[in-house]
C-alpha cells in the first residue's frame, strides 16, 4: 500500500465508523460534493477509484462477516419472521375485539335499567353480610373478654368492650335481637372499671413490692426475676402513648413518651411500669379515670393497713414462731426487720403511685390539648400527689410505732428528765387530737441538730389536709379505722433503740421529698418527752437499788451495797483478777446501757452523755459519803489518822513519789522497769517515810485512841473493794471518754467526722473527764488509806509495848508482849483480807517496807522505856523475832530490817563504853539520836552512874560520830 493510501486509511475507517450513524443520503451528498468540487478529471477518477476500492473492501468484509455469523443471521431472520407474524395476528384479534365491544355496547344500551337494579341489590346484600359478620363478632365478645381478663390483657379487653358497645349503640342500634346482648355488654362495661381499679390497687400494694427471701438473721434480698419487673419490654399490639420515667425523679417535667404496647404472647405483669400504664389507659378509655383516682385516694389508708399486716405475717413466718405468741416476747430485732420490710414496701408503693400519677397527668394533658373526652374532668379535690401518699404512709407508721413503743402507757407514766437534758415538753397527743379552727400554738421541739423548731400554722393546716378523717389520741392508736395490729414483739418504749437508725434514714428520705416530716416530729417528741425520762427513771432506779443506804441497829448509817461483791461467775465473765463491788458493776452496766443508747440514738448523744454525767456524779457523791462514814468517827466528824494522812498534801505527795507507788501506775510502771533503785536508795526512802510517820505519832507519850483506827477488818475489805472497783470503773470510763470527739476538734468547714457518734459538747465532755479523774483520785486515796492504815496499826500496837510494858522484871517472861501478839493477829487478818481483795502488786505495795517501819518504831520507842534489864532485853528480842516471823510469812521475804532493831537492843547487853569502842572501830550502824537514847536508857536502868559520866559518854559519842562522818566524806 502506498503512502497516500495509508494516509487515507484513517478517514476511511472514520467513514466506516460513521456509516452506522449517518444516513445514506448524507453520505451520498458528501461524495457528490467531493466530485463536483474537483475540476480535474484525473482527480475525480482517483476519487472514484478510491470509492470503488472501498466498496469492494466493504463488500468483502460483509461477506466474511455473513459467512462467519451465518447461523446467527439465520436465527435472527427466523425470529423476525415469527414476530412479524404474531404482530399481524394480534392486529386481527384487536380488530375483532373492538367489533365485539361495539356490539356489546349496543346491546347493553338497550338493558341499562335492569342492570342498575341488580347493582343496588348487590350493595344491599353486601351490607347485610357485613352486619351479620358484626353480629357474630359481638356474640363472641364475652368469651374473648373473659379470656383477655383471665390473662390480664386489660387493654385489649377494654378496647373490645368499648368498640362493641359503640357498635351496638351505633350501626346495630335498631337490631331488636341484640337488645339482651347489648344490655349484658353495657353492664360488663360499667363493671369493667371496678376490675381495673382492683387490679391497679393490687399492683400498687401487692405486686409493687418484689418478693423478698426472708431468712432469720439475714438481710432481705431482691430476686433477679422481680428486679426485672421494673424494666421495659417490647410489645406487639395496642400501641398507646405513655410516660417513660427517667432516673429516680418522676415529676411531670421529666416525663418523656413512648408507645404503650400490650403483647398477647407475654405476661403483662413482667413489666410493672408498662402494666400500670395499660391499666391507666384502660380506665381512660372507659371514661372512669376520675373514679379510679378517687378510689385509690380513699382506699389508701386501708390498703396500707393491709400491707403492714401482710408484712407482719411474713416476719412471723420467717421467724418460725406463732404470731399470736410473739407479742409476749421481747424481740425488737423482729420489729427492726418488720420496719425495714415496710420501708421497702413504702418506697415501692410511692414509686408505683408516682407512675400512676404520671400517666394520669399525661392523659389529662392530652385531653385538654386534643379537646377529647370533655365529659371526663378531674377535679382538684379528686386528684392527689406523691406528698399525699407519703403523708398517709407516715400516718400509718405513726400509729404502728405508737403501738410498738407503748406510747399510751409511756406517756401516762413518763418521768421528768434531769436538768442536764430537760427540754420544753409537749404532749404527743397533739399529733392525733382534733385541731380547732383557732390559731394553733407554736410548740418547740428538739430537733436532731439540737436547734429549736416550732410547728407553724401552715404546717398544722398541711397536716389537716393530709388526713381525711381527724381523730383523737385514742383513735390515733388504731381505733378510728378499726385497724387491729398484731405485733411481732412486746410493746416497750425501749424498742426505739432497735429501730431508730433505719427509721432515721427513712425520715431523711421523706424529708428530701416533703421538706418536713410529721414522722420525725412524732419520734422527736416521743424521745424527748417520754423515752429520755423513762431511761432516766430506769437508770435512777437501778442506781438507787445498787447504792441504797440502810440503818444498822446502833443507828449508824452504812453503805449496804459496798458490802456486796460480785460472784465468781460474774468475775470470770468480766475478766477481773479480784472481786468488784456489785454496786460498781451495776452502775457500769447502766453506763454501758447509756453508751449503747448513744450509739443507737446518735442524735441524742449529748443528752445521754449528760445523763451519764449525772449518774456518775450521783454515784461519786455516794461513794464519797460511804468513804466518809468509814473514816469518820465521833459526833464532831473527826477522821481517822490514816485518812488525815492520805489527805495531807505533803504526806500524799511524798508517798506518790516513791518508786513503789509509781510502779503501780500502768504507764509509769513500764518506765520503772528500766530504773534500778539500789538498796541504799530504797533504805533512804524507807527511812524518810518512817521518819515522817514517826514524827506525826511518836512525839508525845499519849497513845493512839482506838476510834482513830479501823478495827473492823470488814471495813478495810470494803475500802479494798472500793479501790479495785473504782480503779476498774475509772479505766473503763477513761476509754469511753477517749472514744468521744469534741466539737472543738472539728475544722471550720467540717460538719462531722466519719465516726459512729456525732461530736460531743466540749463542756459535757470536760465534765465527764473531770468525773473520771475524781473516781481515779478516790481509788488512789483508798489505796493510800490501806497503806497508811496498816502502818497506823503498827503504831497503835507497838507504842504501848514500850510505854506500858515492864522490861525490868525479875522473871524472864518467855512469851512476847501481848500487844505484839495482837499486832501479829491483826496483820494476819489484814493479810488474809487483802490477799482476797487486792491484786498481788498492790498487796506488795501495802506490806512492802513495813518491816523497816516496825524496826524504826521499836528503835524509836527506846526513849519511852523507863528501865530495862537482861530479861527485858530478851523479851524485846522475842517481840522483834515474833514480828519478823509473821512479816516473813506475809511478804514471803526475810525482813532483814528487823535484824537491825534486834541488834540495836542487843547493844544493851554491853556497857556504853563498849558500845562507843565498837562504834569507833567498826563505824556507826545507827544514828546519833538512837545511840543517845540507848545511853540514856542504860543510865536509867543501872543506878550508880553519875550525870557527869553520862555527859562524858555523850561527848565522846559526838566526837566518834563526827570522826566517822569525816572519814566517810574523805
Amino acid at each position: 500500500m502506498s503512502s497516500s493510501e495509508k494516509s487515507k486509511t484513517p478517514s476511511q475507517n472514520q467513514l466506516y465508523g460513521q456509516s452506522g450513524k449517518d444516513s445514506s443520503s448524507a453520505y451520498l451528498m458528501s461524495i457528490v460534493q467531493t466530485l463536483s468540487s474537483s475540476a480535474d478529471f484525473e482527480q475525480r477518477e482517483k476519487e472514484k477509484t478510491r470509492i470503488e476500492k472501498a466498496y469492494r473492501e466493504s463488500d468483502k468484509r460483509l461477506g466474511e462477516l455473513v459467512a462467519n455469523n451465518y447461523q446467527d443471521v439465520t436465527q435472527i431472520l427466523k425470529a423476525f419472521n415469527g414476530m412479524t407474524k404474531s404482530i399481524n395476528e394480534s392486529r386481527d384479534k384487536i380488530r375483532k375485539i373492538k367489533e365485539d365491544l361495539n356490539s356489546c355496547k349496543t346491546l347493553l344500551h338497550f338493558k341499562r335499567d335492569e342492570l342498575r337494579k341488580l347493582w343496588k341489590d348487590g350493595v344491599e346484600h353486601k351490607a347485610v353480610l357485613s352486619m351479620l359478620e358484626q353480629v357474630e363478632q359481638i356474640k363472641e365478645v364475652q368469651d374473648k373478654m373473659n379470656t383477655y381478663i383471665a390473662n390480664k390483657h386489660y387493654l385489649h379487653a377494654t378496647d373490645m368492650i368499648v368498640q362493641a358497645v359503640a357498635m351496638l349503640e351505633g350501626p346495630l342500634y335498631g337490631v331488636d335481637a341484640l337488645r339482651e346482648l347489648k344490655s349484658d355488654l353495657i353492664n360488663i362495661k360499667e363493671r369493667m372499671h371496678e376490675t381495673l381499679i382492683e387490679e391497679l390497687s393490687k399492683q400498687i400494694y401487692e405486686r409493687s413490692l418484689p418478693s423478698f427471701s426472708l431468712q432469720r438473721g439475714s438481710q432481705m434480698r431482691l430476686s433477679r426475676k422481680d428486679a426485672s419487673v421494673w424494666g421495659w419490654s417490647d410489645g406487639l399490639d395496642s400501641p398507646r402513648r405513655a410516660p417513660k420515667l427517667e432516673g429516680s425523679e418522676m415529676s411531670s417535667s421529666k416525663i418523656s413518651y413512648y408507645e404503650v404496647k400490650e403483647n398477647l404472647n407475654s405476661n403483662p405483669q413482667d413489666n410493672l411500669e408498662n402494666f400500670i400504664a395499660i391499666l391507666t389507659e384502660s380506665l381512660f378509655a372507659l371514661h372512669k379515670l376520675p373514679d379510679g383516682v378517687e378510689r385509690l385516694k380513699l382506699s389508701m389508708k386501708g390498703s396500707l393497713n393491709k400491707l403492714i399486716n401482710t408484712a407482719t405475717q411474713q416476719i412471723a413466718e420467717s421467724s418460725g414462731q406463732q404470731l399470736d405468741s410473739m407479742v409476749n416476747h421481747v424481740q425488737p430485732k423482729y420489729l427492726n426487720e418488720l420496719l425495714k420490710l415496710i420501708f421497702e414496701q413504702a418506697r415501692y408503693v410511692a414509686k408505683t403511685h408516682q407512675i400512676f400519677l404520671n400517666n394520669v397527668f399525661r392523659l389529662t394533658t392530652s385531653v385538654s390539648a386534643d379537646h377529647e373526652s370533655s365529659g371526663m374532668p378531674l377535679l382538684s379535690h379528686v386528684l392527689y400527689d406523691i406528698k399525699d401518699v407519703w403523708s398517709e404512709i407516715q400516718a400509718r407508721l405513726q400509729i404502728l410505732l405508737s403501738q410498738y413503743l407503748d406510747v399510751r402507757n409511756t406517756m401516762s407514766s413518763r418521768q421528768q428528765a434531769p436538768s442536764g437534758f430537760d427540754e420544753p415538753s409537749m404532749d404527743i397527743s397533739q399529733y392525733f387530737s382534733k385541731k380547732r379552727p383557732a390559731k394553733p400554738k407554736k410548740v418547740s421541739l428538739f430537733r436532731f441538730d439540737a436547734s429549736q423548731h416550732a410547728i407553724s400554722v401552715s404546717s398544722a393546716r398541711q397536716q389537716i389536709q393530709q388526713f381525711e378523717h381527724l381523730f383523737s389520741f385514742q383513735d390515733a392508736l388504731g381505733l378510728s379505722d378499726n385497724w387491729h395490729i398484731v405485733k411481732v414483739c412486746k410493746p416497750d418504749a425501749f424498742n426505739i433503740t432497735a429501730i431508730y437508725k433505719p427509721l432515721r434514714s427513712f425520715i431523711v428520705e421523706v424529708e428530701e421529698i416533703m421538706e418536713t416530716s410529721a414522722l420525725q416530729e412524732f419520734i422527736t417528741d416521743f424521745v424527748q418527752n417520754a423515752f429520755l425520762g423513762q431511761v432516766h427513771a430506769k437508770v435512777s432506779e437501778n442506781i438507787e437499788a445498787a447504792t441504797r443506804v440502810e440503818e444498822e441497829e446502833d443507828g449508824h448509817k452504812c453503805f449496804d451495797a459496798l458490802r456486796n461483791i460480785i460472784d465468781e461467775k460474774t468475775r470470770r465473765e468480766l475478766g477481773v483478777p479480784r472481786p468488784l463491788l456489785q454496786s460498781t458493776v451495776t452502775v457500769d452496766s447502766s453506763i454501758q446501757e447509756l453508751q449503747d443508747l448513744m450509739h443507737d440514738l446518735p442524735n441524742y448523744a449529748d443528752q445521754f452523755l449528760n445523763m451519764i454525767c449525772n449518774v456518775l456524779r450521783d454515784y461519786k457523791d455516794k461513794c464519797n459519803s460511804a468513804y466518809r462514814d468509814i473514816v469518820q468517827h465521833g459526833s464532831d466528824e473527826k477522821r481517822i489518822i490514816s485518812s488525815m494522812w492520805a489527805k495531807d498534801d505533803d504526806i500524799s505527795r511524798f508517798l506518790r513519789s516513791l518508786p513503789s507507788w509509781r510502779s503501780l501506775q500502768p504507764r509509769q510502771g513500764k518506765e520503772l522497769d528500766h530504773t534500778i533503785c539500789s538498796e541504799e536508795e530504797m533504805r533512804a526512802l524507807n527511812s524518810k517515810e518512817a521518819i515522817i510517820l514517826i514524827s506525826n505519832l511518836s512525839t508525845d507519850e499519849s497513845l493512839i485512841p482506838q476510834q482513830e483506827i479501823i478495827t473492823d477488818v470488814t471495813q478495810m475489805r470494803t475500802v479494798a473493794n472500793v479501790h479495785e472497783s473504782l480503779e476498774w470503773f475509772a479505766n473503763r470510763l477513761d476509754l469511753f471518754a477517749d472514744s468521744l470527739t469534741p466539737q472543738s476538734s472539728l475544722a471550720p468547714l467540717q460538719e462531722e467526722l466519719p465516726t459512729e457518734l456525732p461530736p460531743i459538747s466540749d463542756k459535757t465532755l470536760q465534765s465527764l473527764k473531770q468525773l473520771v479523774q475524781e473516781f481515779k483520785d478516790l481509788a488512789e486515796i483508798c489505796l493510800l488509806l490501806l497503806h497508811l492504815e496498816v502502818r497506823v496499826h503498827c503504831f497503835y500496837y507497838l507504842l504501848p509495848v514500850a510505854k506500858q510494858s515492864n522490861y525490868a522484871g525479875p522473871i524472864d517472861d518467855l512469851d512476847p508482849d501481848s500487844n505484839v501478839l495482837k499486832l501479829n493477829k491483826d496483820l494476819s487478818g489484814m493479810e488474809e483480807m487483802m490477799t482476797q481483795s487486792l491484786q498481788p502488786k498492790k498487796f506488795k505495795y501495802i506490806f512492802e517496807s513495813l518491816g523497816y517501819l516496825v524496826a524504826s518504831i521499836l528503835i524509836n520507842s527506846v526513849q519511852f522505856l523507863n528501865k530495862i534489864n537482861e530479861n527485858g532485853i530478851k523479851k524485846m528480842c522475842r517481840n522483834i523475832l515474833a514480828i519478823q516471823q509473821n512479816l516473813t510469812n506475809i511478804t514471803l521475804t526475810r525482813e532483814s530490817d528487823l535484824d537491825r532493831a534486834r541488834h540495836f537492843y542487843e547493844l544493851l547487853y554491853m556497857n556504853p563504853d563498849e558500845v562507843l569502842n565498837a562504834v569507833a572501830e567498826k563505824g556507826p550502824q545507827f544514828t546519833l539520836g538512837e545511840y543517845q537514847e540507848l545511853i540514856k536508857l542504860y543510865h536509867r536502868s543501872f543506878a550508880g552512874n553519875p550525870v557527869q559520866v553520862q555527859d562524858a559518854r555523850m561527848q565522846r559519842l559526838h566526837s566518834v560520830m563526827e570522826k566517822g562522818q569525816n572519814e566517810t566524806l574523805a
